[in-house]
């Protein structure tokens, strides 16, 4: 029992670490001292029960969290306005549209000072910056976030320790102060330049730095879409599988070092060298990496495994994993809302508590299919909440594609990045050598991969309502658990209502409106019992797909009914998105909303139609294509982006007018329109808080009762029903996060 005791406190310690951060996290930012006097009184009521490390973790897990997320949370910054500030590049920039996207830690360069903090930046011009630079920069801030949709953008910045976002103006203020000093970054830049310059492919060469050094920026949004469609996202960033594999080589390296050198086997034993030297250099991969959670959690159990063994030790792996959990909780509590986190020790958990005890020996097939099999069953529940889909070729595409990338693409990518640090041409001709034989594998899969993610089911998605992810954790477990067959086959089929169930479907006669909160964008969805109409894709320059793929594609996909088309522009970024939506989605029509055409996306044309009941009419227009639909005596008219006219073809009194993305348009639009009109506008922030749309909305009383914007409202829902009645779906009052307080209004205030 003595022996048991550690590994008893430490998984005690790492589960109240855990929960307190949680708690902490998730807490509304209004009720954080009541949570937190609640957590005392539990933790004194643990302490009294016995379970003295679980309560004081709690609280300690708490105040861990709540102080981290304050420093991201509380920086005092300007909004909307123009400030000269000395920063210093603090991340690998990323190409955005025609320009560059990093992080940067950010003070004042002139008084009054105040604490540097964390801004992403982005940047115009065709040469980034370096990670480690010092830069004078004019920059615009961008006001926070306030509408409901924004709260996913809030804990995504809040998890990346992201204070502000900021855009640098042009101005002859802005010059480099100091040069790059060595780091880490520059060292896996460089080492992603060698690769991008050695391999022509520029998929390959992508893919190539992702494995070596972690850098993902040069991945397309199509790869990303195929390795997620496949399941092998986790085998594309540097995951535990490669820092494994690294360390493993290194230690095979070091026993043979020491054989043959006698300085090391006169001073420690052979294990014992090989260990620290795995040890070292496991934290010095995962470093080049990135250090991202996943790297974190296997360099750091595998420095309590071997450390344990070196002293003799037998340490049981849950003990490691609790272990490694603390660690990386201690290190960054905010860790714990990035999806790398909690993939990552889900797999391990399970592969540890579930099939440890029945794998049979290391190497035999059936303990890899058994391994599999615990993995994609227990992630299943993580995915779905996390992604709201699944790979339903996952499981088999990862049969083969673990001993690809273990065999063909890990160990020459990774000796190739050691070899490349080594100041030896010789070295650096055997790397280029191994990058051209991993290259070359890298391409030879390719088509497959495509071919696995363009099937029929490949990416089904899941209806993770509250309820079912209730019934799948404890289902999970039974499917799993050595359980007659009969309660197995009926845990799995609770486990697969999910990806039966549906979103409820407007009726017949019932035209469901949906504008999405794409920003300075528009994406509109018209849905009836059977058909769906998308207007635009929410694409604008630069963003490459990457909204279409973030909030228009899931909607989509709430129903199985095909999908017709109307482009508000031809450009790159809306082709992108139209390419991801043929590739995942049932397309009908495509037409343009535009004087512009293609040869497979032709011009806008008068036409008449109508849909389970609901009256639709297309007109062709000097400024653009106009949309109208009616439903239950009620009119929906889409006015094209651009009204320079302000002109509204004849069509009678609408009800809802979803105006063009130009104040002065609009302004001009709703001067026509009757003054009930329920006007509705997709904006960003900064330009729903601009002079002209202020001026707008003080025009109309003042009042967000006719005019409703996505930048103050989010994804905006409404069901024009059969019997005349509009109804809005009720937005939730509860914005569960701490974060949720980063996006009032009050945020711009200087103490």
């Amino acid at each position: 029992m003595l022996r048991r005791t550690p590994g008893r406190a430490v998984s005690s310690l790492a589960a109240g670490l855990l929960g307190g951060i949680l708690i902490a996290l998730f807490a509304p930012a209004a009720w954080q001292a009541g949570v937190f006097g609640a957590l005392v009184a539990i933790a004194v009521l643990a302490l009294i029960g016995g379970w003295r490390m679980l309560g004081v973790a709690m609280v300690a897990g708490f105040l861990l969290a709540q102080s981290a997320a304050g420093r991201v949370l509380s920086a005092t910054f300007d909004c909307a306005e123009r400030r000269l500030v000395i920063a210093r590049i603090d991340s690998i920039p990323a190409p955005q549209g025609a320009g560059w996207q990093y992080d940067a830690w950010v003070e004042p360069a002139r008084p009054p000072a105040y604490p540097p903090l964390r801004v992403r930046i982005s940047q115009p011009g065709l040469k980034p910056p370096i990670s480690g630079e010092r830069w004078q920069l004019l920059l615009q801030f961008d006001p926070p976030a306030t509408a409901a949709g924004a709260d996913a953008r809030r804990r995504a910045l809040l998890r990346d320790h992201v204070s502000a976002t900021a855009r640098v103006r042009a101005s002859p203020l802005n010059h480099l102060l100091a040069p790059a000093p060595a780091s880490i970054d520059g060292l896996r830049l460089a080492v992603a330049d060698r690769i991008r310059t050695r391999v022509a492919d520029p998929s390959a060469a992508a893919l190539l730095a992702a494995l070596a050094v972690g850098v993902t920026a040069d991945v397309s949004t199509l790869q990303w879409r195929v390795f997620s469609a496949t399941g092998i996202t986790h085998l594309v960033a540097i995951s535990g599988m490669h820092v494994t594999f690294f360390a493993l080589l290194c230690m095979a390296l070091a026993r043979g070092l020491w054989r043959r050198w006698p300085g090391p086997g006169a001073r420690c034993r052979r294990e014992s060298f090989a260990a620290v030297t795995g040890i070292v250099l496991a934290f010095g991969y995962a470093l080049l990496s990135g250090f991202s959670v996943p790297a974190q959690r296997t360099a750091l159990m595998l420095a309590v495994f071997l450390a344990a063994r070196c002293c003799g030790r037998h340490v049981a792996p849950t003990w490691s994993v609790a272990a490694s959990l603390v660690a990386v909780l201690v290190l960054d509590p905010l860790a714990a809302l990035s999806a790398g986190f909690w993939l990552s020790f889900c797999a391990v958990a399970a592969i540890i508590l579930i099939a440890g005890g029945r794998l049979h020996p290391p190497g035999t097939l059936r303990a890899a299919a058994l391994v599999q099999w615990v993995v994609t069953i227990a992630l299943l529940p993580v995915t779905a909440a996390l992604f709201g889909s699944f790979s339903a070729v996952g499981p088999f595409v990862n049969a083969v594609a673990i001993p690809l990338f273990t065999f063909a693409l890990v160990p020459p990518v990774l000796v190739a990045t050691a070899l490349y640090l080594v100041p030896l041409q010789v070295a650096h001709w055997c790397a280029d050598s191994l990058v051209d034989l991993a290259a070359w594998a890298a391409q030879q899969s390719w088509p497959l991969l495509v071919r696995a993610a363009d099937l029929p089911g490949a990416l089904l998605d899941i209806n993770a309502t509250t309820m079912w992810l209730l019934i799948a954790a404890p289902a999970v477990l039974c499917v799993l658990a050595p359980l007659p067959p009969a309660m197995r086959l009926g845990a799995l089929a609770l486990l697969g209502s999910g990806f039966a169930a549906q979103a409820p479907q407007p009726g017949r006669g019932t035209l469901e409106v949906v504008m999405l909160d794409v920003g300075a964008s528009r994406a509109v969805v018209l849905r009836t019992a059977e058909h769906q109409l998308l207007l635009g894709t929410g694409e604008s320059f630069g963003t490459a797909g990457r909204r279409f793929e973030r909030e228009v594609l899931p909607e989509l996909r709430r129903s199985a009914a095909a999908v017709d088309v109307l482009l508000d522009r031809l450009d790159r970024d809306s082709l992108q998105g139209l390419a991801m939506a043929r590739a995942g989605l049932p397309l009908g029509a495509v037409l343009s909303g535009t004087s512009r055409s293609t040869p497979d996306i032709p011009g806008c044309v008068d036409g008449r139609w109508q849909w389970d009941g609901v009256d639709f009419t297309r007109l062709a227009a000097a400024d653009g294509c106009w949309l109208y639909a009616r439903a239950g005596g009620r009119l929906l008219v889409v006015s094209p982006l651009r009204v320079p006219s302000g002109q509204m073809p004849d069509s009678g009194p609408a009800s809802i007018v979803i105006l063009p993305s130009s104040a002065r348009d609009a302004a001009a639009l709703l001067a026509r329109s009757a003054p009930d009109v329920l006007a509705l506008a997709s904006l960003s922030s900064s330009e729903w808080q601009s002079g002209s749309w202020r001026a707008l909305r003080a025009h109309r009383g003042g009042s967000d009762r006719s005019l409703w914007s996505t930048a103050s409202l989010g994804s905006v829902r409404l069901t024009l029903r059969a019997d005349g009645r509009l109804v809005r779906s009720a937005a939730t009052e509860w914005q569960a996060g701490i974060w949720s307080a980063g996006g009032r209004a009050d945020a711009c205030a200087r103490p």
